[in-house]
C-alpha cells in the first residue's frame, strides 16, 4: 500500500510539473532574447528557415524550431517580404510576423550619439533629424524628470544631463520625442547592472554621482587606457577634500551647458561657479556630458594609486601623472600653454 502511495505521489509530482513547463515553456520560448535594437536582412525568396536561423544568430529568438512553429501557426511562413529590418528589443513574435508579412514600409532614421555628447548637443541633433526643435526637447526631457527622477536639481542647466546614454538607435518618424526621450534614458538605466548597483552602494555615492564623475571622466581622458587613472585621480582628491580643478567643468558652466570651447581664460578659473571646480571643492552639481560605459565603468572602478595631479601632453596625446604638486608644476610648464586675458 506504501509504495502505491508513492507511485501515486510520484506520478502526481510529475503531471505538476508537466503541466507547469507546458505552460512556461511556450512563453519562455516566444520571449526575444535581444537587449539592443538588431538588423536582419531577408533576401528575395528566403525560406521560413533562414529567417529563423539569422534571427536565432543574431540573438533574437530562443529557439529556431518554435519560431518556424508559430509562423507556420501565423501563416506566416509563405508570405514572407524581402528587406531590411530592424527588430526592436521589446518584439513579440507577433510583431516580427507582422513585420515579415507588411514589407519595410517605414524608413527608419538613425540617432547616434557620441560619448561625452551633453544634453543641449543631443537636442540639436534632434532637431537636425527632424524631430522638432532643440527647445522642445530640452523642454520634454524637463518634464520626464518630473515624471520620473528626484534629486536636487539646484545649480543645473538641465536637469536630465548626463541621464541620456549614448549609443546608436533607430527610429521612426511616427514615434515621439516623449518615446525617445524614454529610450534614452531607459538605456542608461539598463547600463546599470545589479553589480555596479551594488558598487554605489560600497563606495558610498549615490547614481548621480557616479554619473557626475563618469562625465568627468568622458570629457577628460584622451583615450580608454587611461580612464581608470583619471578616475583614481578624482576619488584621491575627493578623500582628500581638495579642489578637483578640472577644466572641463568651468568649460561647462561657462557656456552654461550650452556653448562648448577648446579654450579657457584665467579670469574664468578665478570666477565662482557651481561648476567652477578651482574655486569650489567637491563634485560639481551634475553631470557635464553624457558618459559612456567605459566611463561608467571607470568611475566605479578606480586605478589605486596616489596620484592627485595629471596635465595633458599634445604631442602624445595622453596625460601625465604626478603624485606631488612640484612634479606637477614642471610638466604643466613643460605642456600647458594656455590663453590669458
Amino acid at each position: 500500500m506504501r509504495k502505491f502511495l508513492y507511485i501515486l505521489t510520484a506520478i502526481v509530482i510529475i503531471a505538476i510539473l508537466g503541466i507547469a513547463l507546458l505552460s512556461f515553456v511556450p512563453s519562455y520560448l516566444s520571449t526575444v532574447n535581444n537587449p539592443d535594437v538588431v538588423e536582419i536582412t531577408v533576401p528575395e525568396g528566403a525560406p521560413l528557415s533562414y529567417v529563423s536561423d539569422i534571427l536565432f544568430d543574431k540573438g533574437v529568438i530562443r529557439s529556431r524550431i518554435w519560431f518556424r512553429y508559430k509562423a507556420k501557426e501565423a501563416q506566416i511562413d509563405q508570405k514572407i517580404k524581402p528587406g531590411t529590418y530592424l527588430i526592436p528589443s521589446d518584439s513579440t513574435f507577433e510583431d516580427i510576423f507582422t513585420l515579415l508579412e507588411k514589407g519595410v514600409a517605414d524608413k527608419y532614421t538613425v540617432l547616434t550619439i557620441p560619448e561625452g555628447f551633453t544634453l543641449y548637443q543631443i537636442a540639436q541633433k534632434m532637431e537636425e533629424l527632424g524631430f522638432g526643435t532643440k527647445e522642445e526637447f530640452i523642454e520634454a526631457t524637463e518634464k520626464y524628470f518630473n515624471d520620473n527622477y528626484n534629486f536636487d536639481t539646484e545649480g543645473l542647466y538641465f536637469k536630465l544631463e548626463g541621464y541620456l546614454y549614448p549609443e546608436t538607435y533607430h527610429f521612426t518618424k511616427n514615434q515621439t520625442v516623449d518615446d525617445i526621450i524614454h529610450q534614452l534614458a531607459q538605456a542608461m538605466n539598463d547600463a546599470f547592472t545589479e553589480e555596479y548597483t551594488k558598487r554605489e552602494e560600497t563606495l558610498g555615492f549615490s547614481r548621480h554621482e557616479v554619473l557626475t564623475i563618469a562625465s568627468l571622466i568622458e570629457r577628460e581622458a584622451r583615450h580608454d587606457g587611461e580612464r581608470t587613472t583619471i578616475s583614481g585621480v578624482i576619488h584621491n582628491r575627493l578623500k582628500k577634500d581638495m579642489p578637483l580643478q578640472i577644466d572641463a567643468t568651468v568649460i561647462y558652466g561657462v557656456g552654461e551647458g550650452r556653448e562648448h570651447r577648446t579654450t579657457i581664460y584665467q579670469s574664468e578659473l578665478d570666477k565662482p561657479g557651481p561648476f567652477n571646480t578651482y574655486t569650489k571643492k567637491g563634485l560639481p552639481p551634475g553631470p557635464i556630458a553624457s558618459p559612456g560605459k567605459e566611463s561608467i565603468k571607470a568611475a566605479l572602478y578606480p586605478d589605486k594609486h596616489n596620484y592627485l595631479y595629471y596635465v595633458l601632453s599634445p604631442e602624445e596625446d595622453r596625460h601625465v601623472f604626478n603624485e606631488t604638486y612640484d612634479e606637477h608644476l614642471k610638466d604643466r610648464a613643460k605642456y600647458i600653454n594656455r590663453n590669458k586675458e
